[in-house]
């Protein structure tokens, strides 16, 4: 039935079925990878919670092309996160018709097949599920649930997963120490669980190829796309985002970015010209592991309606992640 309001978008509960749905329907070509567990699941004698799940897409049946030499590291990989702030709705939906599309285009269609048989495409539905169960009602939720920050039953508690990540955590004035506030975030780096589950997941499927000062960059065969998917600005935007000085592969990335933004008509930039941050999610995965990451910001509203969904964001945006795909196994170049 869908999100109250808005039956464009699924529920949590109508997500997980779907996706375990396809799980059944492609038993060779997707798989159901629980990677952790949500705050409220960790919490003793509170609500359920939630696992932390990656729906995984590549033909478990072909070896594919191992990416670099020294050593292989297997298919190329494309990881994608949404729902990280649970009030944005578009975000968890697009990414499971974008697996919805490639498998049942697969074996017909030569894209689908081949990004499949040659690739993993991991996508994390839910990076926030407690908090997307509270947007759902209509509240405007950003954070976790939390109960340890602002008080148990404040609307304002929990932590800014996109500000908890360790790398360049709390550095530059880009997010909160308050707990009560929306970019709060969290006592320490890497607190929360599902900052810990991602962290974990992605250095498990990445190799680390970038060195930690911050001005080096990775190799140019470096390999692997992360995407954090966001709403809402029609943005695309790339590492760093707590400095405005161009990170080590400044220059591919935003030649990326701009083609990555071509299919979706959005406004490229570098992270910061947003506003400053510290502590998210792609500065982590370029920062700690020199993977191309990139933010998409889509479309107009938190609580965006179903027409505007169905008839631009989806469309265009589809295209952007299957160009991102294709392009897994050196980005940089």
């Amino acid at each position: 039935e869908g999100i109250p309001g808005y039956p464009c978008y699924r529920t949590v509960e109508e997500t997980f079925a779907d996706a375990q749905a396809l799980i059944v329907a492609y038993p060779e070509l997707a798989q159901w990878v629980d990677v952790g567990d949500s705050w409220e699941k960790t919490a003793p004698g509170g609500l359920p919670g939630y696992d932390m799940v990656v729906l995984k897409l590549t033909n478990s049946a072909v070896p594919g092309t191992p990416t670099g030499s020294d050593p292989p590291h297997g298919k190329p990989r494309l990881l994608v996160t949404s729902a990280i702030h649970a009030r944005e709705y578009t975000t968890t939906e697009l990414m499971l018709r974008f697996a919805e599309q490639l498998l049942a285009e697969y074996g017909t269609g030569a894209d689908a097949t081949w990004l499949i048989d040659e690739h993993e495409i991991h996508l994390l539905l839910y990076t926030n599920p407690d908090g997307r169960k509270h947007a759902e009602t209509g509240e405007s939720w950003r954070k976790n649930t939390n109960e340890n920050y602002c008080g148990p039953t404040s609307p304002d508690r929990g932590a800014d997963l996109n500000r908890n990540f360790e790398f360049q955590w709390a550095c530059c004035g880009g997010s909160s120490g308050y707990p009560c506030d929306i970019t709060y975030r969290g006592p320490a780096a890497a607190s929360e669980p599902e900052t810990q589950a991602v962290e974990a997941y992605a250095r498990a499927i990445f190799p680390d190829q970038r060195a930690p000062d911050l001005g080096a960059a990775a190799p140019a065969d470096a390999t692997g796309v992360y995407f954090d998917i966001h709403s809402y600005s029609e943005l695309v935007m790339w590492p760093w985002g707590f400095t405005s000085s161009p990170a080590g592969n400044g220059t591919a990335l935003q030649t990326l970015g701009r083609r990555l933004a071509w299919f979706n008509n959005y406004t490229p930039q570098q992270s910061i010209g947003l506003y400053p941050t510290d502590g998210t999610t792609v500065d982590f995965a370029y920062g700690d592991l020199g993977v191309a990451g990139f933010i998409f910001e889509l479309g107009t509203d938190f609580f965006q309606d179903c027409g505007s969904f169905e008839a631009t964001i989806l469309p265009d945006n589809l295209e952007s992640l299957r160009y991102a795909a294709k392009i897994a196994r050196t980005p940089y170049l």
